[in-house]
């Protein structure tokens, strides 16, 4: 796999962006340890829920992605150096100011391939319209690599997003820039309570749960680990 930066947005909190970062950074420690370094960029400082949870696992290095510039020159600063790594970029829900500020010149950067890295953005939702809105904004400033909407059904069925497919049907500009719509599995409550709320990583939760309990998390698992499998699947049939 080619060098590349995973950018977990979403815009705002609650729609589950730590929970794609944690999951997202295990697959790829799972699938690619042997042959890249995965690193964690951590955008939060007040709360680095998932940089908490890798510390001392991965390397880790915290970013904030503000209005200045500061953040946005250490993280490409850092990535222009690094060779043979996987970056996750955990955004902050505050992040949009940032985005409008930086992204142009993020995006120039890329493009020029002075980074000779690939972008692919991750961008959870809820069902209420802003996390669609946030979508095209963002999109405004940020137009390099693939961007894959992630419905998170814990908030319903992927039929039960109408806003975002009402919305994907009438806008050509975002038809153009999506690559596919993936469909983040829900986790039962007492699950997601012992593994996110717990701060542990995924092999952590499951050597602490039950026998039962621990086998539906690896069900939810495997169903993730395939979400981000048909991710790099289509990243790569775009490269070709």
């Amino acid at each position: 796999m080619k060098d590349t930066i995973f950018y977990v947005g979403g815009g705002k909190g609650g729609v589950g962006k730590s929970m794609v970062s944690l999951t997202l950074v295990q697959y790829l420690i799972d699938k690619y340890k042997d042959e890249k370094t995965i690193h964690l960029i951590e955008t939060d400082e007040s709360n680095p829920d998932v940089g908490r949870v890798y510390k001392g696992i991965i390397p880790m290095t915290t970013a904030i992605l503000d209005e200045e510039e500061k953040g946005w020159i250490l993280m490409t600063n850092l990535i222009e150096r690094s060779r043979d790594t996987l970056f996750v970029i955990n955004s902050a829900a505050r992040s949009n100011m940032g985005i409008k500020k930086n992204g142009r010149n993020f995006t120039a950067v890329l493009e020029s391939e002075a980074v000779p890295y690939d972008l692919v953005t991750l961008w959870p939702m809820n069902r209420q319209k802003d996390s669609v809105t946030l979508l095209g904004d963002f999109l405004n400033y940020v137009t390099f690599g693939s961007v894959y909407p992630v419905r998170n059904c814990y908030f319903g069925d992927p039929g039960d997003f109408m806003l975002y497919t009402k919305y994907l049907s009438e806008s050509e500009s975002l038809q153009s820039c999506v690559s596919k719509t993936l469909d983040f599995p829900a986790l039962a409550d007492i699950i997601a309570d012992d593994f996110y709320t717990g701060g542990k990583t995924i092999p952590e939760t499951v050597d602490d749960l039950g026998a039962f309990a621990g086998q539906s998390f690896l069900s939810w698992r495997n169903s993730v680990y395939e979400m981000f499998d048909l991710t790099l699947e289509s990243t790569e049939l775009c490269e070709q």
